[in-house]
């Protein structure tokens, strides 16, 4: 694990666009089929973001988690692994590292948005300690950012808030 760097940008994308194939399998192929972020935008969210990225033994990025604070909440805005990747713990390896940051930045928690049924988000997230919280119950911040976060064309309830005390 370490801090992003500009030379991660193509691998970024690469992982991020893998990973989102894996959406079709589990029935949203809108997003499976989405276009990639282009190199300048991510190189914009990675510089109004926390960053965390995963190596492999040859440094080259093959996940990464991005972070945001709000209010007293550390949002966690994507965490992608490449699928070549995966199954090895190495989302579960951002996840703790997201935490530490967190817990470092002085956040009284950790949230998220994230797919109710996909068994790689709200699942995944619930065995890390997340657990679901109504976007009516939470402040104004939180439930603009989730609202925001509701991909075109999505049913806004299959996606959750996910909270976690830290």
């Amino acid at each position: 694990m370490r801090p992003a760097r500009p030379d991660d940008i193509e691998a970024l994308i690469e992982a991020e666009t893998a990973a989102a194939k894996l959406f079709g399998e589990h029935g949203y192929p809108q997003l499976a089929e989405e276009a990639p972020p282009s190199p300048a935008a991510l190189e914009e969210s990675l510089d109004r973001h926390d960053v965390i990225v995963a190596a492999d033994d040859a440094d080259r990025a093959i996940g990464y988690a991005m972070a945001l604070v709000i209010g007293d909440t550390y949002w966690l805005c994507e965490l992608s692994v490449h699928p070549a990747h995966g199954r090895r713990g190495v989302g579960t390896a951002l996840l703790s590292a997201f935490l530490d940051a967190a817990r470092r930045c002085g956040c009284r928690r950790a949230g998220l948005s994230t797919f109710r049924r996909v068994p790689f988000n709200a699942p995944f997230y619930a065995r890390h300690g997340f657990v679901e919280s109504g976007a009516d119950e939470a402040d104004s911040a939180l439930r603009d950012r989730f609202q925001r976060e509701v991909p075109d064309g999505i049913d806004p309830s299959e996606r959750v808030m996910m909270l976690r005390v830290l």
